[in-house]
């Protein structure tokens, strides 16, 4: 059933809320400020707002009569609010904003972080044995696709870990069910199933990887555009009775 208006309304400004507490837990390293949004209508909005009173706020997002204005705050207290907020549109808040910071809250669960420490050092440890046989000419070779012999990104089979490239792959299932190797079946694998081979320079470790992450975030954020505040930001319920 479709939410009302008011109902719509209320869930965005819970989800702007979670937003903000899941935004300060992750300031920038370098000044210690973290992004914080609030709700508001565009000047017009008093104008148009009640032609969309029969959907959901989305609709009125779409139009641009409801944006996002997107703060930096400190830990003094100070803030860039009303000074240079930058605006976005619903749509880019949960096509990624909001997504960002709830990926940047979930990270990687203790218990695929310890499956995979488990199955990497087995890798590792059988990698690091027969390196220590093979010749630097032996272990180029084992680096190359078996099919086309390119140095590319290789991904291991599941079952027997064989390992070749990707298009190889790509291009050998297109004609057959099994490991062009030992042929061993592939019917039951699809593209989850997949290990992306790497080497030790390619890894890169939880912590980094959120860093990353949040680094991206606020680039984006910053590639907004400035809004000029407005003289006098009208409440909620002016709008919606």
């Amino acid at each position: 059933m479709r939410k009302s208006f008011k109902d719509s309304l209320k869930a965005l400004e819970a989800d702007i809320q979670h937003a903000n507490t899941l935004a300060s837990i992750y300031p920038r390293e370098y000044d210690g400020a973290c992004i914080q949004m609030r709700l508001s209508y565009s000047p017009v909005a008093h104008l148009f707002l009640f032609l969309v009173q029969w959907t959901d706020c989305h609709l009125a997002g779409a139009l641009g009569l409801l944006r996002i204005l997107i703060y930096k705050a400190y830990v003094d207290g100070k803030t860039t609010m009303s000074i240079h907020e930058k605006k976005a549109s619903l749509r880019e808040f949960y096509a990624v904003i909001f997504p960002s910071l709830l990926q940047l809250q979930r990270g990687i669960t203790d218990v695929e972080d310890r499956k995979q420490k488990e199955i990497c050092a087995k890798y590792k440890k059988k990698d690091e044995t027969e390196k220590g046989k093979l010749s630097e000419l032996d272990i180029e070779r084992e680096e190359e696709c078996g099919i086309c012999m390119e140095l590319n990104s290789k991904v291991v089979l599941p079952n027997c870990s064989h390992a070749l490239c990707l298009k190889c792959y790509r291009d050998w299932r297109a004609r057959s069910q099994s490991c062009p190797f030992c042929r061993d079946s592939l019917k039951r694998v699809n593209s989850g199933d997949l290990w992306i081979y790497t080497d030790n320079k390619e890894v890169i470790d939880t912590s980094s990887m959120c860093r990353e992450n949040l680094k991206r975030l606020f680039i984006y954020v910053d590639k907004l555009p400035v809004i000029v505040p407005d003289p006098v930001f009208a409440s909620y319920d002016s709008y919606v009775r």
